[in-house]
């Protein structure tokens, strides 16, 4: 068997978890071109953890040995918040569930879905007429999040939250503010019964959160129209061997789950595309020009999309750069062997989707922002799981159509209708919590 090197513990109480929660992209970046693609790095004490940088490792935990590896342990805080559903859930419930939502992410269903979030888009888009006329600038990455909540609230449960938007999105912010603090705390797992202000912080939040999903969920099954969405799947789903349907319980589970991730990440994708594409003008004039020519000043329909290569590859660049979910975490069931190494019962694997998406070896110039890497041709040649911002195997993201469809839906009409300037002196760095967000605000200016 092939030797894994190991990162020096840094301290022999709390492993390499200090150095780690201080700037956990440059420590796994860092190892990486220190120890190799495959290297041991002591979260903690009790844990032993192996990472993973090199897409056929990366294919073997996700697909090809993926019955082997279920969700890490990190994946228990974040099932503090959303519950057992899609992201947390294992097994036979999980796949029970699966079943049951997909239909709802279906390719066709999304055409119907489309005129959704066009209304979504040209409300935000009417509002910033106003910031124009009085030369206001804004935070990008809060009116991303404001839309994306928006078209996730309607397309999926039609529901109406505009009174409430600013609190739903308040306490996704929270959430994933004290998630990651007790992920980054050498003993977070350990202590999330003390009245600590991060656990605070993390009750009040759930609390309120879940107030508001359950209103959504006791609305629906008070009223007598049939919808045509994913609450209504959920709602009519029945057990194949008890006939029973869901309880609240499940389906607050799953309605948090696909609203807080499904918003969460396709806001931070939309607000760093336009970040990339304001420090780099050549290619906002070469999306600017596509747009010009295949949509002209109309409304962008469906055909319209798929007529929009370059539109579409730097929302894939985007993702290369800052993907959204820059880690990827699961937990070995039984000994397992990788390339001659050894993973034993237990072991965590750690695939820092951050580095792999940055990885010298597998990307020319990996750190600049280049949509034409992923012209079609390129794409084809390009190995396996060099780039997966939507993970893979049968873990894959669900709503990977829909988020797509969004982002570049919204990129379009935005981009159509208004040009910007980017208020920022200084860089825009990515701060690692549950998902990758933009650590102060992208404040911008419409021009």
């Amino acid at each position: 068997m092939k030797e894994i090197p190991k990162v020096p513990v840094k301290n022999f109480i709390i492993g390499n978890i200090g150095v780690f929660a201080r700037n956990p992209l440059a420590f796994f970046e860092d190892n990486r071109h220190e120890f190799g693609d495959i290297y041991e790095a002591q979260l903690s004490p009790f844990i032993t953890t192996y990472v993973f940088c090199k897409p056929e490792y990366i294919k073997h935990i996700l697909i090809d040995n993926a019955k082997n590896y279920k969700k890490s342990f990190a994946y228990g805080f974040l099932r503090r918040a959303l519950g057992n559903g899609l992201v947390t859930s294992e097994g036979d419930f999980w796949l029970r569930q699966r079943r049951i939502a997909q239909p709802a992410f279906h390719r066709d269903r999304l055409a119907n879905l489309m005129q959704t979030m066009t209304l979504s888009i040209n409300e935000m888009l009417g509002k910033w007429e106003t910031y124009k006329a009085h030369q206001q600038s804004f935070d990008i990455t809060q009116e991303m999040m404001r839309l994306t909540s928006d078209i996730a609230a309607k397309s999926l449960f039609s529901s109406d939250i505009s009174d409430i938007k600013d609190k739903v999105i308040d306490c996704i912010n929270n959430l994933n503010f004290s998630i990651s603090n007790m992920l980054k705390s050498p003993f977070g797992r350990f202590v999330t019964w003390l009245p600590t202000k991060n656990n605070r912080l993390f009750e009040a939040n759930q609390k309120e959160f879940n107030e508001i999903i359950y209103s959504i969920i006791n609305n629906r099954r008070k009223t007598t129209t049939t919808y045509h969405d994913l609450l209504q799947m959920l709602l009519e789903a029945k057990d194949e061997e008890t006939g029973e349907g869901m309880n609240d319980l499940q389906l607050r589970d799953e309605v948090v789950t696909i609203f807080a991730a499904g918003s969460e990440t396709s806001s931070n994708a939309l607000a760093w595309a336009i970040y990339l594409l304001l420090l780099n003008p050549i290619k906002k004039e070469k999306l600017q020009a596509e747009i010009k020519q295949v949509v002209g000043k109309e409304t962008p329909q469906l055909a319209h999309l798929s007529a929009l290569p370059y539109a579409n590859q730097v929302i894939q660049e985007t993702l290369r750069l800052y993907p959204p979910a820059w880690i990827v975490g699961r937990a070995a069931q039984k000994d397992d062997e990788v390339d001659g190494y050894q993973i034993r019962k237990g072991t965590q694997v750690v695939m820092p989707t951050w580095v792999v998406h940055r990885h010298p070896d597998l990307w020319e110039n990996p750190h600049a922002f280049q949509p034409e890497r992923f012209e079609n041709e390129q794409a084809k040649a390009r190995q396996k799981f060099a780039h997966f911002p939507f993970g893979g195997g049968p873990r894959f993201c669900i709503g990977n159509n829909f988020a797509m469809m969004e982002m570049v839906l919204a990129l379009v009409m935005i981009v159509q209708r208004f040009d910007f300037k980017l208020l920022n002196e200084q860089e825009v760095l990515p701060e690692p919590m549950i998902t990758l967000r933009p650590s102060k605000p992208i404040n911008i200016k419409i021009t």
